[in-house]
């Protein structure tokens, strides 16, 4: 699967098509690459806007289309008709500003198009893009969560090897069978390039903290990706002063606070399962600055609940690798 950035004109926004379903044609200027089942963010040249995205559903077609030239004389031209199932509309859109306020995404911005055509992303702007678009509470494509990881085209490739071995399924997930050289390697990687824990994928991020917590010497499982509950990885040891943890791992970048509500929600889910120790909040961003002065929080932190931002998160990650 791949993922394009497809502007419209406003005249030719789309053609509706029925009793099909919510079909929308784009003849657009040609361009091999787009197949069936590929993924479509839909931008208004109008509106200036990214308003929704959609799947291509079936193989784009070629179509000849006459122009009407300067003088009045008439161009045959060769076009793709591409059919797309709009999936979800932004509401409200990811506007023009919003995307140049990110240094990462305002390459994106179609400047100046004088046809119809689609723009091809690589995986790891469209997993960029995807964490952009639920970060402001709408709905992107599912599939795309888990796609390498990595806006920068020299994003090491380090970032999307294998972290961590599993074994049997549990009751929370699957049991950390133990850490690859990847996780090593990655950790060394962010000694000296800590920035590129950004460009790591949410779900690899889940997998290097689970893989933390095994190269500490817990028994740690790591939960489903969705339906995960309210905890992402649970590590526990026992015997004498035996210990259980639920960790929530948040992948956020460096302007994405933890809120208050993230924090008591964790509390609620350790509160309601039973021989929990403890939960641990562990983010690659940092907690709301007033956090600490709210009295709920502050009789959890740091018995119930600990917090572990990146200044924390990245000497203890450190700590663990093996020189």
């Amino acid at each position: 699967m791949r993922h394009w950035l497809l502007p419209t004109k406003e005249h030719s926004e789309a053609v509706w098509i029925i009793p099909e379903g919510d079909y929308y044609i784009y003849e657009i200027e040609p361009e091999d690459g787009i197949k069936r089942g590929d993924e479509i963010y839909i931008w208004s040249i109008a509106n200036h806007c990214l308003f929704g995205w959609g799947i291509v559903v079936e193989t784009p077609q070629v179509v000849t289309v006459d122009i009407p030239g300067p003088n009045g004389d008439i161009e045959t031209v060769k076009k793709y008709s591409v059919r797309v199932n709009r999936q979800k509309e932004f509401r409200p859109p990811i506007t023009e500003q919003m995307l140049k306020g990110d240094r990462n995404l305002r390459q994106l911005t179609p400047i100046k198009f004088t046809d119809i055509s689609v723009k091809s992303l690589r995986p790891g702007q469209a997993a960029y893009l995807n964490d952009f678009i639920r970060e402001h509470n709408l709905d992107a494509p599912q599939e795309s969560t888990t796609v390498s990881w990595g806006v920068l085209e020299n994003a090491p490739d380090i970032l999307v090897q294998a972290i961590i071995t599993v074994g049997d399924k549990t009751n929370e997930g699957r049991l950390v069978q133990g850490v690859s050289i990847a996780w090593d390697e990655i950790i060394k990687l962010l000694e000296y390039r800590p920035d590129e824990i950004f460009n790591i994928d949410p779900r690899k991020f889940e997998e290097l903290i689970a893989g933390a917590y095994d190269r500490a010497g817990y028994r740690v499982e790591l939960t489903p990706y969705s339906n995960d509950k309210g905890r992402d990885v649970v590590a526990t040891k026992d015997g004498i002063g035996s210990i259980k943890i639920f960790d929530q791992v948040k992948r956020y970048r460096i302007n994405h606070l933890v809120t208050y509500e993230e924090v008591m929600s964790l509390f609620g889910v350790i509160s309601s399962a039973p021989n929990v120790s403890k939960g641990v909040v562990t983010t690659t961003s940092d907690f709301a600055p007033t956090l600490l002065d709210n009295e709920d929080v502050r009789r959890l932190v740091p018995y119930r609940v600990e917090l572990k931002p990146r200044k924390v998160l990245l000497p203890w990650l450190y700590s663990l690798r093996r020189l």
